[in-house]
């Protein structure tokens, strides 16, 4: 509630309590009236019973009173709907900002043990689903106002008769409270099936190679048509407790107004245009707390979606990273790892104890089997990462803090599996350093030896579609090697750069990391090849743990 109330802002909160207000006022006005315009087209300007002075106006004038409250109340109702839309539109776009910008913001170790796919449906599916909650949020304080304004007017036409028609509603609505709770249960139950449907979904299109190479491409489609069977079988008995609900009060509220009218015309002698007025009354309020109670589910079923959001970004917050600070360390003579020790959570291996030097200008090699620490120590020579114990070093400078962060800005990393954005070549190597000139881009194609780009349709301008699916993996890779390039690192990070790739391409890499031994520091991840054979030096992890070598 604090994170809605937050976003909303406390001026819309305000604008939109107050449109409610003023128009649920003339309203209750408007219904107030008709006992005057009874009363003047019956001739009998005095009710008995009533706290009521009657204007003594002509029927002209009260009809022109009567249809300008109309009037009012529908431009009230218009400027209402759209500070409403305004409100639901500021809190669902501030959290999904502020939802990217917690998770964007958050240290490596926290991001890297959160599950994406969750991340996804939440940022998609669950925001959207929060954008309900504010409806029916803004739809129980406008429909409760409404309310509380008609059983204003109904205490002006008869005390006693507004005090019963008060309790009832109240006890209607105390009656329905389980399926208020039961829209919650189902409510959590929707954003895990969500989430079930967002990792199965990921899971078969990252996987459409093997799904077809072993012939499961009926069992992943069988998989995710029960997933979205069981979704919405959630949702069906969601609209089902809604249709119990308005059958409920429409049901009740019939037999309340049968019997109220029975005892105001047999027992309490309530007069004719009183009774008229208070059936009008009752004939508007009765959808208010249908509307209410509809709502009020509204609310209990969409909320788990806008806690499960302000619970990823109180946790993505609470893990967020120092700022970076001005001036980040420079690599001139060596990174030092000083007795560095990190354990990821979950059990994942990590590093124990590791002391070495990579110097300046070198091309050095972390090699070592799966598990063994290899790229834990990247993540921490790159500063994703800081260690539990002991220090990283840069030329003295202890990457800590805002410091480390700043040292992320003179780093680059190149992957087994190239990313590419969606754009030309040119987007893909500006993404990295957006000011680079032609010159620039040049010599870093040069430099990865991907001068093939010219040759493409288009050159350096040539679409490269999604992930770059336009070309083969070698040629992704060495435009991933130029974008990293192309930044100017002081510090070159490469994981198993060229595991995935054919002879060809794999020599083209290798050549063009050769080529840096001596003007770029380079840190190589790797089983074996020859990018772990070009490296000036070698250092060997087993266990977490240097070995000789």
């Amino acid at each position: 509630m604090r994170t809605l109330l937050d976003l909303a802002g406390q001026r819309r909160l305000l604008g939109l309590a107050l449109l409610t207000m003023i128009a649920a006022t003339s309203e209750g006005a408007g219904v107030v009236l008709l006992v005057p315009l009874i009363s003047s087209l019956t001739g009998d300007m005095t009710v008995a019973g009533m706290a009521l002075v009657l204007p003594d106006w002509p029927l002209a004038s009260l009809l022109v009173v009567f249809v300008s409250l109309v009037a009012l109340r529908a431009l009230l109702e218009v400027a209402r709907s759209l500070a409403a839309l305004r409100l639901e539109v500021a809190v669902v776009d501030g959290l999904r900002r502020r939802a990217v910008a917690a998770l964007l913001g958050a240290e490596w170790r926290a991001l890297s043990a959160m599950r994406q796919s969750a991340n996804r449906a939440l940022l998609v599916t669950s925001v959207d689903r929060a954008g309900e909650a504010v409806h029916h949020f803004a739809a129980i304080v406008r429909t409760a106002i409404g309310l509380a304004v008609l059983g204003a007017a109904g205490i002006v036409l008869s005390p006693r008769f507004a005090l019963g028609c008060v309790l009832a509603a109240m006890s209607a609505l105390a009656a329905l409270r389980w399926l208020r709770r039961d829209a919650r249960r189902l409510g959590e139950a929707l954003t895990r099936r969500y989430e079930a449907i967002y990792l199965r979904l990921e899971q078969t299109l990252s996987a459409l190679r093997l799904v077809k190479s072993f012939g499961r491409e009926a069992a992943e489609a069988e998989a995710l048509a029960n997933a979205f069977t069981s979704l919405r079988q959630t949702e069906r008995r969601h609209v089902l407790g809604s249709a119990l609900a308005r059958a409920a009060l429409q049901t009740g509220a019939a037999l309340l107004l049968a019997a109220v009218v029975w005892l105001a015309v047999t027992r309490w002698g309530l007069a004719i245009p009183v009774l008229l007025a208070f059936v009008a009354l009752a004939v508007r309020a009765v959808p208010l707390v249908e509307a209410l109670q509809i709502s009020a589910q509204g609310w209990a079923h969409a909320s788990p979606a806008f806690e499960e959001a302000s619970r990823l970004i109180a946790d993505a917050e609470a893990a967020a990273e120092a700022t970076a600070g001005d001036e980040a360390p420079r690599l001139r003579s060596a990174m030092v790892f000083e007795h560095v020790t990190f354990a990821h959570a979950a059990g994942r291996p990590g590093v124990t104890d590791v002391s070495l030097t990579v110097p300046a200008g070198s091309i050095t090699a972390l090699v070592g089997p799966s598990g063994s620490g290899k790229s834990t120590l990247a993540d921490l020579a790159g500063g994703l990462l800081s260690p539990d114990e002991g220090w990283v070093r840069i030329d003295g400078i202890v990457l800590a803090g805002g410091r480390r962060n700043a040292w992320r800005r003179r780093v680059a990393y190149v992957q087994q599996e190239p990313v590419l954005f969606s754009g030309s070549v040119r987007d893909n190597l500006l993404w990295a350093a957006p000011r680079a000139g032609e010159a620039q881009l040049r010599r870093a194609l040069a430099g990865a030896a991907a001068d093939f780009v010219h040759a493409l349709p288009g050159g350096l301008d040539c679409p490269l579609g999604e992930g770059g699916r336009a070309l083969s993996g070698g040629e992704r890779q060495r435009i991933a090697l130029a974008r990293a390039l192309l930044r100017d690192p002081d510090l070159l990070i490469l994981d198993e750069a060229t595991g995935a790739l054919d002879a060809d391409s794999a020599r083209a890499i290798v050549a063009a990391v050769c080529a840096l031994a001596g003007r770029r520091t380079v840190l190589v991840i790797g089983h074996r090849g020859a990018l772990v054979e070009c490296a000036d030096r070698r250092i060997d992890l087993s266990g977490g743990r240097t070995a000789a070598g």
